[in-house]
């Protein structure tokens, strides 16, 4: 299907959306490379030729001619192909709209009608491929629920694709299909896509009608993503009596078909487009060795958020009383796997009596955004499972500490597929976690690095008889779920200021003769990602009088919406104070200096004073740019 990926059907909706089947092939035992053809790349479903882009120049180095599917966009380009109307299934794809785009771009760049190629193909571009090969003269105007494809009397498939395609190299697609594929075929949501989408659940009338086998002298090479943490879920389908495990779209044994032979390697459904293993192999399949390296190096980017969905612990840790439950988050932002490299993400608590079962799923508790530094393509979670005796002087009780390590988040960018792992209670028997990642994406071109600032403030009331003692509160970073945006404050030491006098964050000195940084928060954001920004006004009286003030202005955009380079906004709608604001979006690629002010730490808001979340009351929206 598409490019990235309880109950496994409970996930099904979330590994739809980022990008359900993908396919690469491999050759048979014994079978032999014949020459050096053009290579034909083919995406997944609801994919685009871009899932090609680490792939590509890869394949290039080694020597391979990739086929180029628009000459007018510098570089190669992989073919994006898709339906053109609802109701058309993978037949229709294969038949109308891919093999026309692969003969055009072989006129295009010169080769002789009859032009040999290779095939690589992922997910659903697999059973594309498998089409035009297994089905010549296949006339595919029409569908049928019961009989798969009929047409109008005209042939719309070559009846020479089996003697043209070399090869077939096929990772992650579906030939036995995906139980993922039963949001499509059942709940929709996915436009013109969803007829080739339940094309794609076990036992389809285009599965069963396409069959399982190669045809006797085709060259079909499979490879399976076979990752550790998916274990749990099993399918034998190659009919060795072993079962694999999931790839987080596709059962690693479905790209299998008798009389290919199939490899696995320790990756996901995406990563198979960029694994150094995977990219090894389908090298030596298209006749070479591989000389490449550093595949699937793309280290991650952005803020990673972790969602806790489900805990399952299996003993009473609290003699019949109800347990009070602590769950500790740490996220290792550049999987390195030591101990210091783990960074407390927050905590939290609930009372439930053991043994229990919770299953929070999409709506589970969330923690500290963590900045990822860009420097590893792998992070790791560590989830402490504690019970909490500290109200009678009994400490905390160790209940199980669980290492979700290896987590590739490419596949997790809309954050809701999880990663499960088992880890032995302090009591016996095996406790199970499950948490999501979200915010990070092993594609920097999909990030922005921005920051966000506090020019200055006009200070109209001070809310004091002499110098009021001016704090500012802020909120500032990306949203994605309620209250966690990452947390600055310009606090602890105050500006003394008069009514009627201006605070230049970045100039005037606080009280105690600091001057301080503008800069509020700095990182990299998803381009579809939407920043918020709160400024909040108070005087504090230092304890012997409540605060003043507590008036807050807000921007929130999306990333896309702003231009390159420095927005600024200012706020003059309140009574207490005037707010002034910078956000700055840099280009693709780009990144601060390294020479900027130094980013501020991250700490929580003062009890209780402040709103906080999306969802507060507009006290103030900002004013458009200066």
């Amino acid at each position: 299907m598409g490019a990235v990926g309880g109950t496994c059907l409970r996930r099904i909706a979330v590994i739809l959306l980022s990008g359900l089947l993908a396919i690469t092939f491999f050759p048979t035992q014994g079978s032999a490379h014949e020459g050096a053809f053009p290579v034909v790349l083919l995406h997944g479903w609801t994919g685009d030729g871009d899932s090609f882009r680490e792939m590509v120049p890869k394949l290039e180095a080694q020597g391979l001619a990739v086929l180029d599917f628009d000459p007018a966009t510098a570089g190669t380009q992989a073919l994006s192909y898709g339906p053109m109307a609802a109701g058309q299934h993978v037949s229709y794809i294969a038949g109308k709209v891919v093999e026309e785009a692969i003969l055009d771009a072989l006129a295009a760049a010169g080769y002789p009608a009859d032009q040999k190629v290779d095939v690589i193909a992922h997910s659903m571009g697999g059973l594309v491929a498998r089409f035009l090969i297994e089905q010549p003269g296949a006339d595919v105007d029409h569908w049928s629920a019961s009989s798969g494809w009929y047409g109008d009397g005209t042939p719309d498939v070559r009846s020479d694709w089996a003697a043209r395609v070399d090869d077939l190299i096929m990772t992650g697609t579906p030939n036995h299909g995906t139980w993922e594929a039963w949001v499509p075929s059942t709940i929709g949501g996915f436009g013109d896509w969803n007829a080739a989408g339940s094309d794609m659940v076990p036992g389809s009338t285009f599965l069963e009608r396409m069959g399982y086998a190669a045809p006797s002298g085709e060259h079909y090479h499979a490879i399976g993503g076979d990752p550790a943490y998916l274990n749990f879920l099993k399918w034998d389908y190659d009919g060795d009596g072993f079962s694999r495990g999931f790839d987080g779209v596709v059962p690693a044994e479905s790209p299998y078909v008798t009389g290919a032979t199939i490899d696995y390697v320790d990756g996901h459904h995406g990563a198979l487009l960029s694994d150094d293993d995977a990219l090894d192999l389908i090298i030596e399949f298209l006749g070479q060795t591989s000389v490449v390296d550093g595949i699937g190096g793309a280290s991650l980017a952005g803020d990673a958020v972790v969602r806790l969905e489900y805990l399952d612990v299996v003993q009473d840790h609290d003699g019949g009383s109800s347990d009070e439950m602590v769950v500790d988050v740490y996220v290792d932002a550049d999987g390195s796997l030591g101990p210091a490299g783990y960074t407390n993400a927050g905590r939290h608590t609930f009372s439930k009596d053991g043994p229990f079962t919770v299953d929070w799923g999409d709506t589970g508790p969330t923690f500290a955004s963590v900045k990822v530094p860009g420097t590893s393509p792998l992070l790791d979670v560590k989830v402490v499972v504690l019970e909490d005796d500290t109200s009678w002087g009994g400490g905390y009780e160790a209940v199980s500490t669980h290492y979700v390590t290896n987590i590739l988040l490419s596949e997790d960018i809309d954050g809701m597929d999880f990663y499960a792992k088992g880890a032995t209670d302090s009591k016996g028997g095996t406790n199970t976690v499950r948490v999501s990642v979200n915010g990070v994406t092993s594609d920097v071109g999909e990030t922005r690095a921005v920051e966000l600032g506090l020019e200055r403030s006009y200070v109209k009331d001070d809310h004091d008889w002499g110098k009021g003692e001016v704090t500012y509160y802020l909120n500032a970073g990306r949203v994605g779920y309620t209250s966690q945006y990452s947390r600055g404050e310009i606090g602890g030491t105050h500006y003394s200021r008069d009514s009627g006098s201006w605070v230049d964050i970045g100039s005037h000195s606080k009280n105690d003769g600091t001057v301080e940084a503008e800069l509020v928060w700095s990182g990299r954001m998803l381009e579809d990602a939407t920043l918020r920004f709160d400024v909040t006004y108070w005087e504090d009286d230092g304890g012997w009088s409540g605060a003043d003030g507590g008036n807050m202005y807000y921007l929130e955009k999306s990333l896309a919406q702003l231009s390159d380079g420095t927005s600024r906004y200012k706020g003059t709608s309140l009574s207490d104070y005037d707010v002034y604001i910078s956000v700055v979006k840099y280009g693709p690629g780009e990144s601060p200096a390294l020479q900027m002010v130094e980013e501020m730490d991250a700490v929580e808001n003062p009890v209780g004073l402040l709103p906080d979340g999306p969802d507060d009351p507009p006290f103030g929206p900002m004013d458009p740019p200066l």
